[in-house]
């Protein structure tokens, strides 16, 4: 008999009600589960974060490079 082990963690959260509210209409609005639509956006919170990190690394380069840069 072979076990199967998650690679999910559990995470532990302080919501306050208004902010709880609004996730579980958002997360039902796009037809998922609340957990589902908190860990979509946790991924592309840090699929943001680690593209932002990126950006600065190449605009800090050494090279003479020219950049542009577009903010929104």
């Amino acid at each position: 008999m072979t076990a199967a082990f998650s690679n999910q963690k559990k995470l532990s959260l302080n919501i306050d009600a208004p902010l709880y509210s609004l996730l579980e209409k958002q997360a039902d609005e796009t037809g998922v589960g609340l957990n589902d639509f908190i860990a979509q956006l946790l991924t592309d919170a840090m699929d943001n974060w680690c593209d932002y990190c990126d950006t600065l690394r190449r605009l800090s380069s050494d090279d003479d490079q020219v950049r542009r840069v577009c903010l929104k």
